[in-house]
């Protein structure tokens, strides 16, 4: 069974909100989200204390869902091409965190890396730190990507982030950069590696003082059971049962006689399926809620079945799903998830940058 002390991600939203609206009179520190997507990333910093003082995304669903969560937040709903510190009156933070898009710079992706006209918005970001007053410059910036951005193209693409955010004053060097495993650093039972790159203002710090966590010899959080996440007890809805006489079913049905156990998750790819061990969840992605590639399966007592909108929030470490969303298309909801940045990393990554301020008695207010 679930456990049953998750509150609905409505009270979770009022409890963001409360939070933030409470911290704002002890002088909580401040945060904004570039690339702020259903606010995974701002969840994740309220959580450690922030004040979310405004987010900015392009994407219409992304939007809807963002606003939808946190509704007293300032969205700025524009291309970051078009975005201006000025025209747009954004104010300054503390933190400023930028998921930026990943596709090109993933192992499974085409690989261009800055080549490729989403990999090219990084460098929106230090263009719009340069248009801030240097009092109103973030202490800290935290990005956010795929580890193969550290290694890919014989390691010019770090290079090229480690020059820009140089170029604009920025303590920056590949120890303040953080490879970890959702797995291995928070309770939720997901394969999913991530980079978090962090800077730090020179004008404020004398060094990068951030510090990855360290996880070795099991110190990391105790890890929940996949039967937390994913609920076998009950019946799914209907349409997300496969049909006996679907190839898929057959290939998933083949896969899972063979395999380690039918309580495993089993994921479809391109050409063949593949099973998850360990009870782990395999990487989420954007594309769960279309068919086919990447596509997360389990068997239950009623058939095989895909994971559930919900199933995938909890998995992603968002509370319970009850108003996550606004009225917007399942298809929507599950890419959403898929880009989003984990709350559970979010949160961990936000309270050492919460610490760190603290420690130096730094804060935009």
């Amino acid at each position: 069974m679930l456990k049953a002390n998750v509150p609905t991600a409505l009270a979770q939203t009022q409890a963001i909100v409360a939070n933030s609206s409470s911290m704002a009179n002890k002088k909580a520190p401040t945060a904004a989200c570039l690339f702020s997507g259903m606010g995974g990333f701002a969840t994740g910093l309220a959580h450690a204390g922030f004040e979310i003082s405004w987010a900015s995304d392009n994407d219409e669903s992304a939007c809807a869902a963002f606003r939808h969560r946190f509704p007293r937040v300032r969205l700025v709903e524009k291309d970051v091409r078009q975005l201006s510190v000025r025209v747009n009156s954004l104010g300054g933070v503390d933190v400023l965190a930028a998921g930026f898009p990943c596709q090109s710079f993933s192992q499974a992706g085409n690989r261009h890396g800055f080549e490729d006209s989403r990999g090219s918005l990084f460098f929106e970001i230090p263009r719009l730190i340069e248009e801030f007053q240097a009092e109103e410059r973030p202490s800290l910036i935290v990005l956010e990507n795929v580890p193969h951005l550290l290694y890919g193209a014989n390691g010019e693409w770090f290079d090229r982030v480690r020059r820009a955010m140089r170029r604009i004053g920025y303590w920056f060097r590949e120890e303040a950069c953080w490879v970890v495993n959702v797995k291995d650093a928070t309770e939720l039972p997901q394969d999913r590696e991530r980079l978090f790159m962090v800077a730090a203002l020179r004008e404020r710090f004398s060094r990068n003082p951030f510090c990855p966590p360290s996880l070795g010899n099991g110190s990391g959080p105790e890890r929940r059971p996949l039967a937390d996440f994913v609920d076998r007890t009950q019946r799914g809805r209907e349409d997300a049962y496969l049909s006996p006489d679907n190839r898929y079913y057959k290939m998933i049905s083949r896969a899972i006689c063979t395999g380690e156990s039918d309580a495993n998750v089993y994921q479809l790819r391109r050409s063949y399926v593949r099973e998850k061990k360990q009870g782990l969840c395999p990487t989420l992605t954007a594309n769960m809620g279309i068919g086919g590639h990447n596509v997360p399966f389990v068997r239950d007592h009623w058939g095989i079945r895909r994971l559930s909108v919900s199933e995938v929030a909890r998995l992603q470490g968002f509370d319970d799903t009850g108003g996550l969303f606004p009225k917007i298309p399942e298809t929507e909801q599950y890419r959403l998830l898929g880009n989003s940045v984990c709350v559970g990393l979010a949160h961990l990554v936000g309270k050492i940058c919460a610490r760190i301020l603290d420690d130096r008695g730094i804060s935009s207010k």
